[in-house]
Parts: structure tokens; sequence; C-alpha cells
């Protein structure tokens, strides 16, 4: 099983600390988000750990070492993780692997459930502004709303962990190729990832009860650092 890491944005919201270092080198309780990923993932069986970086990339670099494969988005300025995404496709494409984004910090019990299992995201009962939402039925992902869509009208909110397997790889990548071709690049992946719900089955992973935080605000950065301490 492999592994990518998506973090070659700047985090403009976090601006007075981003503007040094990259926003998955924000620390949280002394170590950065990065590496509490990395040690995530290095406790399970994994073949290859690929980090994909452009904003301020050789410092993600030097941080992740020979843990780690980065793959540089230079037009990360311009793309958004749709396209980060599609730069991993050579390594990944048609094998099992674990997605996450660069600014999510997680309690290990949940990557745990998601390794062991088939095609899962993870996602939370409770409703999160900043994040896109999932309609669920029967324990099933049906869709993937957008941030702004209404609490009644959605059934949690998507925690920014992803479980695909070799097949769902396939479908995904075959969808995002399709974007790229037509010109898009500055979306979400999850606009493809949607087209592939109604042919490939995945399961929410619930994170309620367990310590997770995507880190988008100054005051997600204080909420995660009274959660790690």
């Amino acid at each position: 099983m492999l592994a990518v890491i998506l973090a070659a944005g700047r985090g403009s919201r976090l601006a007075e600390i981003t503007e040094k270092i990259p926003k998955c080198l924000v620390e949280i309780a002394g170590k950065s988000i990065i590496e509490r990923q990395m040690e995530s993932l290095e406790k399970h069986d994994l073949d290859e750990i690929y980090v994909v970086a452009g904003y301020k990339a050789e410092m993600v670099k030097e941080v992740v070492g020979d843990k780690a494969n980065v793959i540089l988005n230079k037009d990360y300025h311009i793309t958004d993780n749709i396209y980060s995404l599609y730069l991993s496709k050579e390594n990944v494409y048609g094998k099992d692997f674990i997605l996450m984004n660069g600014d999510v910090i997680f309690d290990g019990a949940i990557l745990k459930k998601m390794v062991e299992n088939g095609n899962m995201i993870a996602v939370s009962r409770k409703y999160d502004e900043e994040a896109l939402k999932v309609r669920i039925d029967n324990r099933r992902v049906m869709e993937i709303l957008p941030k702004e869509t209404e609490e009644e009208e959605s059934d949690a909110s998507i925690s920014g962990i992803f479980k695909f397997s070799s097949q769902a790889s396939k479908l995904l990548f075959d969808e995002i190729e399709k974007d790229i071709n037509s010109g898009v690049k500055n979306k979400w992946f999850e606009h493809a990832l949607n087209r592939i719900l109604d042919r490939e089955k995945f399961e929410p992973v619930y994170v309620d009860g367990y310590r997770c935080i995507e880190i988008d605000t100054m005051e997600d950065l204080k909420k995660a650092g009274e959660m790690w301490v």
C-alpha cells in the first residue's frame, strides 16, 4: 500500500506563519503537521510515501528527508489539489493508497481503520462550515456536497483522509485525467471522486470520539494545540 500527502499550498489564512514556512510545516505542540502524519503512516506496512509539495518545497524536502518521495507542483499558485494529485498518477495509479490533505492531524486509530478496510472516507457527524459535506445511505457515501450545503441537507463533513482500493484508484485517476485534459486544474480532487461513487462503494469512517482536525485558520491552530499537549 502507498500513501499520498497533498501539501503544495501555502495556507493564506495562516499568513502570519506561512509567510516563512509552508503550511504542512506549521507546528502543533512542538511537531510539524507533516511529521505527525509521517509518524502515523510509518506505523503501517506502506511501500512508499509520496508528498506533493509546491510552496517552499525545498523546506518540505529537508524535513521529510529519505522517508518520503517529494513530487513538485511548480504551478501550485494557479492550481488546486486535483492537479497535485494528478502529478502522483504514475506512482499510484491502480494501487491501493491512503490519501490525506497536508493540513490534517489525527489519532492513529482512525488511520488503522482505513488501512484495514476497503474504500473509505473519514468524516465527522459534526457540521463543519469549512469542510465539504457528504450524503450517506446505508453506510455508503452517495454524494460529495459543496461546503455551502446546509446542515439539514448533509449527513457528515469530510475530514481530509481517504483510502482507495486498486480499482478505485484507476477510476479516480481516469476521471482526474479527463478534467486535466479539459483544462480543469483549479478544483478539488473531490470533483472527480464524486463521479465514481456510483461505481465503487466508499464507506464513511467516523472520526467523532477521536482527535482529528484540519488546520485552516489560527483558531484551528489554537484548538489543535489544546488537543495535542
